[in-house]
């Protein structure tokens, strides 16, 4: 049985420091295989901000993958340099790479830069993906053919919420194409810091599991205390459990269970 656990913006800046390190001795009490941070370490890439994420970061079971969320570049206040060289900071306070890519044991994780400085249109939090982008995460999941798992990573969601001001990623029809041609597994991203699991296709040839994972330890909530996924997976079975603060340490609150079929997964059965 292989587990990745998920987590998404902590949020360095607005962050709960008793939330995180409840957080860290938990996941350290069963380490993982594969730890994923889904983006948004900081609130406004302070160079403090930073500081407090890379030792967070630093605290983190290995393997890890990591990638910088719309928070983790400097805002309107920097102007200048958030549209010469936005992630600059992040670049020297966290790591170089900002769409890494690993396989290990089986799992092929390809990651997606969804997070842009600027654009011609309102909300520059929104995410947004190329074409070169989608094709190059086609190319690199095709790569490796006997790949058991794959799983993409990007921080801004694919599931839509009744949240104002809150838009999934642009352009959801091409990113659900390279899903679907490249059999992706699990999808893994966050943002909203609302959590959710369930499959998502276009057209039924082929469904991906999608992780939304809540904030880890922000305290900027939406209606639900802070979390993370558990994916355990063997075979063709998987099962996610939403795990959520209780004000001391966390626990399991919802677990749902899949079975990858011919189409892709399909979820089988609600387990709590």
């Amino acid at each position: 049985m292989k587990r990745i656990v998920h987590l998404s913006d902590p949020h360095f800046g607005a962050a709960d420091e008793k939330v995180a390190r409840a957080f860290l001795q938990q996941i350290h009490s069963s380490p993982p295989d594969l730890t994923i941070l889904s983006g948004d370490m900081t609130m406004r890439a302070s160079h403090t901000e930073l500081a407090d994420a890379r030792n967070f970061i630093e605290q983190l079971p290995h393997s890890r993958i990591l990638i910088p969320g719309n928070h983790d570049m400097p805002g309107a206040q920097h102007l200048l340099e958030r549209l010469a060289d936005p992630f600059r900071r992040y670049r020297n306070s966290i790591q170089q790479d900002l769409e890494p890519e690993l396989y290990q044991d089986g799992i092929h994780t390809v990651c997606l830069n969804s997070s842009r400085s600027w654009g011609f249109y309102a909300d520059w939090s929104e995410g947004r993906l190329s074409s070169s982008q989608l094709a190059r995460a086609e190319e690199q999941f095709m790569a490796i053919q006997d790949a058991e798992y794959r799983v993409l990573v990007l921080h801004h969601p694919l599931v839509e919420l009744a949240l104002k001001g809150r838009a999934v990623v642009k352009p959801l029809v091409p990113l659900l194409e390279c899903m679907e041609r490249s059999k992706v597994d699990f999808v893994l991203c966050g943002h909203f810091h609302r959590s959710i699991i369930m499959p998502v296709g276009l057209n039924g040839s082929w469904q991906s599991i999608v992780s939304q994972a809540p904030t880890v330890c922000s305290t900027r909530l939406q209606g639900e205390p802070q979390g993370y996924h558990e994916i355990s997976f063997d075979f063709d079975h998987a099962e996610i459990v939403h795990h959520v603060y209780n004000g001391s340490d966390f626990s399991a609150s919802t677990a749902t269970a899949f079975e990858r079929k011919a189409s892709g997964w399909w979820q089988s059965r609600l387990l709590l």
